[in-house]
């Protein structure tokens, strides 16, 4: 894992005047210990959008399948806890995107850990999920176009994992940052739809037992790639609301 380096500055960055909010292409914020609806049993059943679109509200009805909270910390048990959003279902992310996540895995040696998903086009397709050592990623052309990065986290630390998706060459470039440092990228195999992504969960693939293991405490969707002040300034901004140093 990595902390801060050159590559993330914070000189544009001005307290309280930045918001999440304030950038073009927001399409989703489940924010830290904000808009969590937690039920008796300290689980969580719903997490509010604060980008403001309803149905894309976080959901879980299952109790069994809720994940569990504690001061912001929302944690996945690898068995079964998944969210979905609420009725909107086909959220495609074509060409440009950035997601960004405050997370932690319990266990590196825990295959198959997906941190998110889309169930629109079935099995297979459309889930970027850690595998080991790496991030495998496949978009909506499916396994054809499976592609990997490199990434060694450690168990326990909670950091800030950002992904990008730009355009290349008929298909999409994934790059992810671990705390604002550059860690690989990778052009997804050209097909019909690699360009495209679907997301419609967090912590699930379509329930076929790949789960996530471990917290996800807040979790950022923009359909456009973030870039310069814009990107450093939304991570600095994590960051620090998730005590992320």
């Amino acid at each position: 894992m990595l902390g801060i380096g050159n590559d993330l500055t914070h000189s544009s960055f001005v307290g309280d005047e930045f918001t999440i909010d304030s950038l073009s292409g927001l399409v989703a914020w489940y924010k830290f210990d904000t808009g969590q609806t937690v039920t008796g049993s300290n689980t969580v059943s719903a997490w509010d959008n604060a980008e403001g679109t309803a149905g894309l509200d976080l959901v879980q009805l299952t109790e069994a399948k809720q994940p569990a909270y504690s001061s912001g910390k929302v944690t996945f048990d690898e068995t079964d806890d998944f969210m979905r959003t609420d009725t909107i279902s086909n959220t495609n992310l074509t060409d440009n995107f950035t997601i960004l996540a405050a997370i932690k895995t319990h266990s590196t040696s825990v295959a198959n850990q997906t941190l998110w998903s889309g169930s629109e086009d079935g099995n297979g397709k459309n889930f970027f999920r850690y595998d080991g050592t790496l991030w495998r990623f496949r978009p909506k052309a499916g396994a054809a176009s499976q592609a990997t990065i490199a990434h060694t986290l450690t168990n326990n630390e909670l950091f800030l994992l950002t992904i990008i998706g730009t355009p290349s060459s008929g298909t999409i470039n994934i790059a992810i940052r671990d705390n604002g440092v550059a860690i690989g990228n990778a052009d997804c195999p050209s097909a019909t739809n690699s360009n495209v992504f679907n997301f419609d969960r967090i912590g699930d693939h379509n329930e076929t037992g790949q789960l996530w293991d471990g917290e996800i405490n807040e979790f950022v969707v923009f359909n456009q790639t973030l870039t310069g002040d814009d990107l450093t300034n939304a991570e600095a901004d994590i960051m620090a609301r998730n005590s992320i140093s």
